[in-house]
């Protein structure tokens, strides 16, 4: 054979195996579409695999990163980190790996009758929607701040709550106040109501809360998902004041502090969070490090549940500063 045939061939090798593996066609269709037999193209895909023109990986969806896992334990005094390997091209997917592996985790340590404080955000969405049905828990699952009407389900902490307690198996709080709102005067008579004050004092008797963590940086994506409820000059309060994240909406700096921006706020409050036996945090990416980072040293986040990319850079971050 040539050098320029063989050239030819493992072109053909290629077109075949992309037409295959990556558009999803069938061996038929791409028959047809290059004018030779099923025969030769089911050949030619076998020969793709032997020359490793095609690599196959199969993923572990249970398989985490030990070495972070005992870095991050170390170093920052979690109780318990839990590291799975993302994709950075691909967001959805790394987000839905650490919600697996957060489901996991809470399907294997949730007491009996436990009383769940729950966040929101997207990561959480996925953690939510992959626990499995077990409905012996027992689980009473309580909002840790208000709802926004006009927002992704990801941020709908009511529907989350209700799908927690399906799934497991007890009851879900109502908490129909918004997450903000706009006067003193407001916040004083929502505040005031026996369904509200119900659900604050619940916050109170919690065993354990799972949230998630957002950073400053929003994306357009969530900017324009928070476009009717936070306005410019909230905004720049919070780039003023050097926060990093927020976890439901109550903001901190990279050491952790809390910045006090939006004073009308629906929502545990970070102190009150902190008092909470046991918080699982789910978050990932590496933007979300900085984020991620000062809410472990504001004490915030007892079990962390993340990737390997944001792992990387909380470390980094740490390292950098020269503490945890």
């Amino acid at each position: 054979m040539s050098s320029e045939t063989s050239l030819q061939h493992i072109r053909f090798l290629h077109t075949v195996a992309t037409l295959y593996h990556l558009e999803g066609r069938t061996q038929a269709n791409i028959a047809e579409l290059l004018n030779v037999s099923r025969t030769k193209v089911l050949r030619a895909l076998q020969e793709a695999r032997a020359r490793g023109i095609v690599q196959i990986t199969v993923v572990d969806p249970s398989a985490t990163n030990q070495a972070l896992e005992a870095e991050l334990v170390s170093r920052l005094g979690l109780s318990k980190a839990i590291v799975v390997t993302g994709n950075s091209a691909d967001p959805a997917f790394t987000r839905q790996r650490v919600g697996h592996a957060a489901a996991r985790y809470l399907e294997e340590s949730l007491p009996p009758d436990a009383m769940i404080g729950l966040g929101w955000g997207r990561t959480l969405y996925d953690v939510v929607h992959a626990l499995e049905g077990r409905r012996d828990r027992n689980v009473r699952v309580i909002p840790l701040l208000g709802g926004l009407g006009k927002i992704a389900p990801s941020f709908q902490v009511h529907d989350m709550a209700r799908v927690v307690s399906e799934r497991l198996g007890g009851t879900w709080s109502t908490f129909y106040v918004p997450a903000i709102v706009d006067s003193a005067a407001a916040y004083a008579s929502l505040l005031a109501s026996t369904d509200v004050s119900a659900v604050t004092s619940a916050w109170r008797s919690l065993d354990v809360a799972v949230v998630g963590i957002g950073n400053i940086d929003l994306g357009e994506e969530v900017e324009m998902l928070f476009a009717d409820y936070l306005d410019d000059a909230s905004r720049r309060g919070l780039q003023a004041s050097g926060a990093v994240g927020d976890v439901c909406m109550r903001f901190f700096d990279a050491e952790g502090h809390p910045v006090d921006t939006l004073p009308y706020l629906f929502s545990i409050e970070l102190q009150q969070l902190r008092s909470v036996p046991r918080v699982v945090a789910a978050a990932c990416g590496a933007a979300k490090g900085p984020a991620v980072l000062g809410a472990v040293r504001g004490g915030y986040v007892d079990v962390l549940v993340t990737d390997v990319a944001a792992a990387q850079e909380v470390l980094r971050l740490s390292e950098l500063s020269g503490r945890s």
